[in-house]
Parts: structure tokens; C-alpha cells; sequence
């Protein structure tokens, strides 16, 4: 089984970027073969590419819904779900869309299972390096989630 864990983020932008901080500790560890981490950044449709052709995708970026800072969610995609009341932080196009015009387009190369692990933090248009504290908590839980999820 074909597994793409995507960092989503923008370092530059404090809290947003904590999918790469994800990804700088996952980097540390060693993965099995089957597993492939990626820098997804804040790229809109051009995270596709990375989803095509895998079976499972663990998808890490930041939320906004209102919830509490540092609280961590996850979901299981489904192409006939909505989020109403959420927002990922991809910054050209928003996470749920970019899914669903995915699936729209290219469904046969999709993967079947969508693991989405976001981090609430709050909206800021602010441009600055490091996570705050709330958010630096989450860091340990969501690397255990991922964890799990590759070794269920």
C-alpha cells in the first residue's frame, strides 16, 4: 500500500506553517519504503499530483473553525461530505475544493482513503517564523496520530 503524508504550510506565516514542522520531525525518523513525505507547502491544485496514483493520503495543515488554539481534529474524507464549518489554510485554493475537484477529475487515480489531521490556530495575515505555544503543544499529538495511522 502507497502512503503520501503531505505537510501543508508557509513557514513564513507563523501558526500556518505547522505542517512543516510536522514534516521536519517526521523527517528525523526513519519510514518505511512504502511511505512518502512531502513539502506540500501551500500549492492549491498542484497537491493533486502528489495523491495520484496512492492508496492512502495523511494530509497535516492548520484549521480554522473556531475552535480552541492548539486543538487538534481529524477527519476522514468523503467526496460527499461537506465542511461547512471549516477551512484549511491552502492558500490558493482551499483544501475541500481542491479534494473534490480531484476527485471530479482525476477519480480513478484518487486515493481511497483520505486522512486529514488539522491543527486549530488562529487566522493571521501576520508574516513570522515559529509556532506559537498552543500550537507547539499539538505537535506531539498530531505526530502520534500520523504514527498510528502508518501503523495501524
Amino acid at each position: 500500500m502507497d502512503i503520501v503524508v503531505l505537510c501543508c504550510g508557509n513557514l513564513l506565516a507563523s501558526d500556518d506553517g505547522f505542517g512543516m514542522y510536522v514534516l521536519e520531525e517526521l523527517e528525523k525518523m526513519e519510514m518505511p519504503e512504502n511511505v512518502k513525505l512531502v513539502d506540500a507547502g501551500s500549492g492549491g491544485l498542484d497537491i493533486l499530483t502528489f495523491l495520484e496514483n496512492t492508496d492512502k493520503a495523511i494530509i497535516v495543515d492548520a484549521v480554522f473553525s473556531g475552535d480552541k488554539i492548539g486543538n487538534v481534529h481529524r477527519f476522514v474524507y468523503d467526496k460527499n461530505t461537506e465542511f461547512p464549518t471549516l477551512q484549511f489554510s491552502l492558500h490558493e485554493m482551499e483544501l475541500m475544493n481542491v479534494l473534490k475537484a480531484g476527485y471530479a477529475v482525476m477519480s480513478g487515480s484518487m486515493p481511497d482513503d483520505i486522512i486529514i489531521i488539522g491543527v486549530e490556530i488562529e487566522r493571521t495575515e501576520q508574516f513570522s517564523i515559529g509556532l506559537t505555544p498552543s500550537v507547539q503543544n499539538a505537535l506531539p499529538v498530531v505526530m502520534k496520530m500520523i504514527l498510528k495511522e502508518l501503523n495501524p
